[in-house]
């Protein structure tokens, strides 16, 4: 049994947590276990055995997302990932994550994946990540060109639900510790790499690793562009 908070099941759906609580109280939600009345949790397998039931096929009298609900949910999806941290996201971190969804909507993906902010800190030029890797020979050709390899694209845009994987989600766990330990008081795109390569699964560390980008490597640069406090090593 694989355990969620409100706060995990409000990430999964790329809601807020006051929505949640909304679907509690109206019934129309995932079997949930009351461990207390501050204390619910739910069953990872129930919950997406809810989401298959809410499915609407495209069968006459059916509909699919159309572009402003992915917007919104996306929207949502952003709100909670920069909220629900306890240091400010930088504009670019922001501009990176917004970027990350479009691609992710354009590839017809369910949800924002590590190669998808990977795509996003390419494709934002100024910001820390993209140098990082500029000045380790990675270039956005040459990212694109694996992303292509490795990355299935499908002709349904938007049409799932905009929010982010368990992978997203710790790599801005990792990201957040990185910056703590640099001595950062904000959440920048170069946190973002580092958390990529922190949380190690999904297509994007895959990509690093291929293109030969590696955790030390990635820090070594962040340390020689900005000052990182000392810190211990993973």
């Amino acid at each position: 049994m694989q355990l969620m908070s409100i706060e995990d099941l409000a990430i999964y759906l790329g809601d807020s947590k006051r929505t949640i609580y909304k679907y509690i109280a109206s019934g129309d939600c995932p079997p949930c276990i009351r461990i207390s009345a501050k204390n619910i949790k739910f069953d990872r397998a129930d919950v997406d055995a809810w989401l298959e039931s809410k499915k609407v096929y495209a069968v006459p009298g059916g509909k699919k997302m159309g572009n402003l609900d992915f917007v919104s949910r996306a929207k949502s999806a952003l709100e909670n990932a920069v909220g629900r941290g306890k240091l400010p996201w930088t504009p670019r971190a922001q501009t990176v994550l917004e970027q990350a969804q479009k691609q992710a909507r354009k590839d017809g993906s369910d949800f924002v994946r590590t190669e998808h902010i990977l795509f996003g800190i390419m494709s934002v030029e100024d910001c820390l990540g993209a140098k990082i890797l500029e000045n380790l020979g990675v270039t956005l050709s040459m990212y694109y060109q694996r992303y292509k390899q490795l990355c299935p694209t499908s002709d349904e845009k938007g049409a799932g639900k905009a929010g982010l994987s368990e992978d997203v989600d710790k790599v801005i766990q990792y990201a957040c510790k990185q910056a703590a330990q640099w001595g950062h008081t904000y959440i920048g795109a170069e946190h973002l790499l580092v958390g990529v390569l922190l949380a190690g699964t999904g297509i994007g560390f895959q990509i690093l690793t291929d293109l030969g980008v590696t955790l030390e490597k990635v820090r070594e640069e962040t340390a020689k562009l900005i000052v990182c406090r000392s810190e211990p090593q993973r």
